[in-house]
């Protein structure tokens, strides 16, 4: 797929709206999936236009339930703003990510003390296979680099690590190519993980 230009934010937008347009672009990155039937698992839970991810430009362990959208945006992700802020700071690509799952009929967890599956709750994009949340990145010299260990913190005071300037600007890429995204300084809930998810507002915290 081509560079990030000016005109990415418009045709990740199209791509998204567009099911069989999302699919021919998922096909031309040279990510490995099964496209999964549409389903419906509960109220206000399952998918349409949705993938089994299997593998992508990292090891990402089991696979991944994603949206046609979410997978388009991870890819781009990936390969234009993640494996540039490893290059950047450590000179070598990210080989794999630890992520937290993808796919989960569930409520949005607010972290204000109530379960996120209490009835009438507002559903999470998880439950439509819109998010995915990404703990930490493993580079290829085996350097593990976890979010709640390495995410700068207002009160360090030090100047930040390669470790913090790396997720930092993965964090900053990931708001060019996702609708949602929210990281450790959000709240509690995301202290040791990256929120990243397509439709719905756009917010990048």
């Amino acid at each position: 797929m081509a560079p990030p230009d000016l005109l990415t934010s418009y045709k990740l937008s199209r791509a998204r709206s567009d099911p069989e347009q999302c699919l021919a672009a998922l096909g031309r990155t040279g990510m490995q999936y099964d496209v999964l039937p549409d389903r419906a698992t509960a109220p206000g839970c399952g998918f349409d236009n949705a993938v089994r991810l299997r593998t992508a430009g990292v090891r990402i362990g089991a696979p991944l339930s994603l949206s046609c959208p979410m997978a388009l945006s991870f890819f781009m992700w990936e390969k234009h703003a993640l494996q540039a802020a490893a290059q950047q700071h450590f000179g070598q690509r990210v080989a794999a990510i630890d992520h937290l799952g993808s796919y989960a009929c569930r409520n949005i967890n607010r972290g204000e003390g109530t379960s996120p599956d209490v009835p009438g709750g507002s559903r999470s994009r998880h439950a439509t296979a819109n998010a995915l949340d990404i703990a930490g990145f493993t580079l290829e010299n085996g350097q593990k680099i976890s979010l709640l260990n390495a995410w700068p913190r207002a009160a360090q005071g030090s100047a930040p690590r390669p470790e913090a300037l790396m997720l930092s600007d993965a964090h900053a890429g990931a708001c060019r190519f996702f609708n949602g995204v929210l990281g450790p300084d959000y709240n509690a809930v995301h202290r040791d993980h990256f929120h990243l998810e397509t439709g719905g507002y756009r917010m990048c915290r």
